[in-house]
């Protein structure tokens, strides 16, 4: 098994935002970055042992915690409270941070967006990302419909409107969650709704007991992540994406937030309509997280050889 190399934490300050951030430099000089963009209830902390494996192959690695989340929460908000115009700032902070790579070393990065961090990425590669080298996205929900999101999101914001953008959603609070589990009750016994993540239960189990871990986006937040989504994946919006930016979309066929590939396969045909040429990969009984599976050492091989590739252009 790869040793897992230093974890550099430090904080970056983008006008009065405190980013937490974990890097891992490679030892010998490194070919890219990769920015991870971790998903929504937990923490670039968690990509620890994915970090190890890039930096053997070449690559460092950046994970912040984002907004809402991890030690960048406010002292004043709740876990999950993005803040004000929390997702547009998100997206600012991660043009940020791209900015803050290519200052720092020169080199080419590439963007990995797991689940919520996934649909950053698909807004993201959309606006501002003609400087990446190429794109991953983890754990996608793939594509929606202008229906679909904008009731979710009004849904959402009724709750913000009722209570306040940083509260909790009573509606999604206790549903997002745990209606995801329904296909996996024979394991949900001791992972209180979260055997939806991987088939590693000792992965489950870190994750339920993880402080960091768990929480849902304020109604404020998911009302703007469902419209993001929506953009992300809509033909308007994905037709500005740079044509000959690399994408790399790979998940479990059985991750739920995809409706078994359904959506995914949906933003595919997006994609490949307006003239882009991503690569997908499905892993049959593969779960939300393939990066923290069972068989995730098949996963770190193939995102390697979609880098190795890029590094040959």
């Amino acid at each position: 098994m790869t040793q897992r190399p230093h974890c550099q934490t430090f904080y970056l300050q983008r006008q009065g935002h405190s980013i937490f951030c974990h890097q891992w430099h490679c030892r010998s000089p490194a070919r890219a970055n990769i920015l991870i963009l971790h998903g929504m209830g937990e923490h670039g902390g968690r990509y620890g042992e994915l970090a190890a494996v890039l930096n053997d192959a070449g690559f460092n690695v950046l994970a912040p915690d984002q907004r809402g989340h991890g030690r960048s929460l406010h002292p004043l908000c709740h876990p999950g409270d993005l803040g004000f115009q929390g997702w547009r700032e998100t997206l600012r902070d991660v043009d940020f941070l791209h900015r803050h790579l290519a200052q720092e070393n020169q080199l080419p990065t590439v963007l990995l967006g797991h689940s919520m961090g996934a649909i950053l990425a698909q807004q993201y590669i959309c606006e501002t990302a003609n400087s990446l080298s190429g794109a991953v996205l983890s754990g996608s929900p793939g594509a929606i419909g202008a229906v679909g999101a904008f009731t979710l999101s009004r849904i959402a914001r009724f709750d913000a409107w009722r209570f306040n953008p940083g509260a909790a959603s009573p509606v999604f609070r206790k549903n997002l969650f745990a209606r995801k589990n329904r296909s996996f009750k024979s394991d949900a016994k001791d992972s209180n709704d979260f055997a939806w993540l991987s088939r590693d239960s000792a992965i489950v189990r870190d994750y339920v007991k993880d402080p960091f871990c768990g929480a849902v986006l304020s109604a404020g937040g998911l009302a703007d992540m469902f419209i993001s989504l929506y953009r992300g994946s809509s033909l308007p919006f994905i037709r500005k994406i740079n044509k000959t930016l690399p994408l790399y979309v790979f998940s479990g066929e059985k991750d739920p937030v995809h409706n078994r590939t359904l959506t995914l396969r949906w933003l595919i045909r997006r994609y490949r309509k307006v003239g882009l040429d991503p690569q997908l990969r499905l892993y049959s009984g593969g779960r939300h997280e393939m990066l923290n599976e069972t068989n995730r050492q098949e996963v770190y091989r193939d995102l390697i050889h979609f880098l190795d590739g890029l590094s040959d252009d």
